[in-house]
């Protein structure tokens, strides 16, 4: 049994695993993994066969032969079709091109394998907020320090609308938008609710193109959501497919 602590956001994501049905010894890549691998170690006690990877060596320690060196912002060091499920938890953020990262995951899951992404959720109400006033959304309440780039800089954060955009071209079909935690502060911005509603509504109403407008009232369901307006960080759950 592995001694290291789960985050908030990764016992979450080892809660969702069930309602997946995934079959005992399920390949699965936990990328990035962090230096502790506390994940990746908690998906083998489960049973399953989980590999680590990382931008940081450190994860070695703990997993051995079962840990990847990899820069997640380039090509992905695995065969076409590797893997069951491929869990990014609070990585894309931190990366380059968005686009590039989910090819690679697409490309090394096999058919109709499982992507589970999380990230922090820009689009929650108290994010808003904060973007009103100074600028900068949650989670990055000030400029990132110009010195150097940094692998923990969050160079990547994007809201609801434009990550699932991504994984809709990236050839995954998005199942479902959760969020892993909500903290007390943020209930206080509730009182923000029904002008996001209206203005929502009004916003909408320009699409022209008919299936858009289908695909629209999924996009305004899930940015009115419980989850979507409250959540600290966002779950996504998307399906490999061959497109739309």
């Amino acid at each position: 049994m592995s001694n290291a602590q789960l985050t908030v956001i990764q016992s979450a994501v080892l809660n969702r695993l069930p309602a997946l049905g995934l079959a005992p010894k399920s390949k699965v890549l936990d990328a990035p993994c962090g230096s502790t691998a506390a994940l990746t170690l908690a998906l083998r006690d489960r049973g399953f066969d989980a590999i680590g990877a990382d931008i940081d060596p450190e994860a070695a320690i703990a997993l051995g032969n079962g840990f990847v060196e990899a820069n997640l912002d380039g090509a992905f060091p695995w065969p076409d079709q590797t893997f069951d499920l491929v869990i990014s938890t609070e990585g894309i953020e931190h990366l380059e091109n968005h686009y590039l990262f989910l090819r690679e995951v697409n490309r090394v899951l096999k058919p109709g394998g499982t992507l589970i992404l999380t990230t922090p959720n820009i689009t929650a109400l108290r994010s808003r907020v904060r973007f009103l006033g100074s600028g900068f959304f949650g989670r990055d309440a000030r400029p990132l320090n110009e010195t150097q780039r940094h692998p923990l800089h969050h160079i990547g954060l994007a809201t609801f609308s434009e990550l699932r955009y991504e994984l809709h071209v990236s050839g995954f079909q998005l199942k479902e938008a959760r969020h892993t935690h909500i903290k007390p502060i943020s209930y206080l911005y509730s009182i923000y609710v029904p002008w996001i509603w209206l203005y929502t509504l009004l916003a909408f109403r320009k699409e022209k193109d008919p299936k858009q407008r289908a695909r629209n009232k999924e996009i305004r369901a899930a940015l009115l959501s419980f989850s979507l307006l409250f959540g600290e960080c966002l779950m996504l759950v998307a399906r490999k497919s061959g497109g739309w």
